[in-house]
């Protein structure tokens, strides 16, 4: 990878995590606002239910942020753009479109299927 599309990647990770910290704000001032309100007894469930949600979406949230402070790591080990399991190099579209990878297409579909299969129990007697 060449420095002009190194810098390029960069710019897409900190582009992507300035927007994750300001929509995880957003979530968390929208997750006090809700807890602060006053419902009626109905409208519990439906609290809980948005309670729920707001976990989940932080969940998600910052597990793709802490990806992204990986591979800007990476870039400073110069590492980055490796697949963490062949050491291939991950391709530049993959990148361009997923900058926080940490497999190659191959290998990011070969841990896919695995994940998929029901594990093989071996036969009971």
């Amino acid at each position: 990878m060449d420095e002009k599309d190194g810098a390029h990647l960069k710019d897409l990770l900190l582009r992507r995590r300035r927007e994750m910290l300001d929509r995880l704000q957003g979530l968390e001032t929208d997750w006090q606002a809700l807890s602060a309100h006053d419902i009626e007894r109905e409208e519990e469930a439906q609290k809980a239910d948005l309670y729920s949600l707001f976990d989940q979406f932080e969940e998600q949230e910052s597990q793709e942020l802490a990806d992204i402070e990986a591979a800007l790591a990476k870039m400073v080990f110069g590492d980055y753009g490796l697949c963490e399991k062949c050491q291939e190099p991950v391709g530049r579209q993959r990148l361009e479109l997923l900058p926080a990878t940490h497999f190659c297409r191959k290998c990011a579909e070969e841990l896919e299927e695995k994940l998929q299969k029901p594990p093989v129990l071996p036969p009971t007697v």
